[in-house]
């Protein structure tokens, strides 16, 4: 079985200047969420083997934070240019490349990931806050077979939750 957690970016920073939508990072209260979500993961013993996250800047730091929270490994944290801006099929792909590791952390944006999430699992809320996890359990042993509804809802938390 495999542990599939969806993570959408925390809050980011539309006042920063940034020059594209992709370069707009955290602000303040994306980083503290991002911080608290980690703990919260940590204290529920549910930690991915493996982020792999949106380079986008927003979600860059959130999985720099989280990564950093968990204590995990920089080596432990990918970036993949297509999670940016993904439509479900793209997600879809992305996973199911997926190799080794037994529970791995998507970090993205929505709607991608609630789509996602609902097509994993009809249960899992519609719309995903920033900074929200959702875990999933998928009721297979390589994630190349994930398919329209093989998942179960394991947890769900947000920071305004």
């Amino acid at each position: 079985m495999k542990k599939l957690t969806l993570i959408r970016h925390a809050k980011s920073d539309w006042s920063s200047g940034a020059a594209s939508d992709f370069e707009r990072p955290l602000n303040r209260r994306g980083n503290k969420a991002a911080t608290m979500m980690a703990g919260r993961i940590l204290k529920c013993g549910s930690v991915p083997d493996l982020l792999v996250s949106s380079p986008a800047q927003r979600a860059a730091e959130t999985a720099t934070l989280l990564a950093q929270g968990l204590e995990l490994a920089q080596e432990q944290i990918i970036f993949h240019r297509n999670i940016y801006e993904a439509s479900l099929a793209t997600l879809i792909d992305i996973i199911r490349q997926l190799s080794a590791p037994e529970h791995i952390a998507l970090i993205g944006h929505n709607p991608g990931l609630s789509h996602l999430g609902l097509w994993l699992c009809p249960q899992a809320p519609e719309w995903l806050p920033t900074c929200a996890v959702l875990e999933l359990e998928l009721t297979v042993d390589d994630w190349a077979a994930v398919t329209p509804g093989c998942a179960t809802l394991a947890g769900y938390d947000y920071p305004k939750h």
